[in-house]
């Protein structure tokens, strides 16, 4: 599977991953979380390590509603 097509599987499974990883980042390969962690340090050099190249990380929001104030 081409980094394209996994970043395509993680759109199509982030309700998926919303409740598996929230707040995280995760590595993916071949439609496969390798790592995931709250580090983004972290998740890439284990990725590394289990397949080397060619994997494609991403942030996975929590999902929960957030409102932004703004100072006038």
């Amino acid at each position: 599977m081409s980094g394209v097509k996994d970043f395509d599987w993680i759109n199509l499974h982030y309700a998926e991953l919303q409740k598996k990883y929230p707040n995280m980042y995760v590595a993916v390969k071949d439609g496969k979380v390798l790592v995931a962690h709250r580090e983004f340090d972290r998740v890439y050099d284990e990725a590394l390590k289990k397949v080397g190249k060619g994997f494609v990380t991403g942030y996975v929001l929590s999902g929960e509603p957030f409102v932004l104030k703004a100072y006038l």
